[in-house]
């Protein structure tokens, strides 16, 4: 659980888009937001999952599919997302905050 809403998050990360792909290549739709029955449902991610020692900070939350978080879940650095291999990867200079690549 995260103290952000997945709409302001989604308006800070993509502003005024009403749909966009997430890292592995689902399509979320703004509209979705905050409806869980939505085949299009966007939610928000920690990175590094609360229960591996990451922290509830926007450098570490991805805005992704329903699908793609449930196939994530707890797995960090790696784990596969929609049939690929995704790594997350810190960003240099913080403590906090990380990126993901497809390996």
């Amino acid at each position: 659980m995260s103290k952000y809403n997945t709409i302001d998050v989604w308006n800070y990360v993509y502003g005024n888009k009403e749909s966009v792909y997430d890292y592995a290549g689902r399509l979320m739709m703004k509209s979705a937001c905050g409806n869980p029955y939505s085949k299009y449902h966007p939610t928000l991610d920690h990175i590094r999952p609360i229960s591996r020692g990451g922290c509830d900070v926007l450098g570490n939350i991805v805005i992704c599919h329903r699908d793609t978080n449930e196939e994530k879940a707890d797995s960090f650095p790696h784990w596969y997302a929609n049939g690929r291999l995704f790594r997350a990867k810190r960003v240099r200079g913080t403590r906090t905050d990380y990126e993901i690549e497809e390996v």
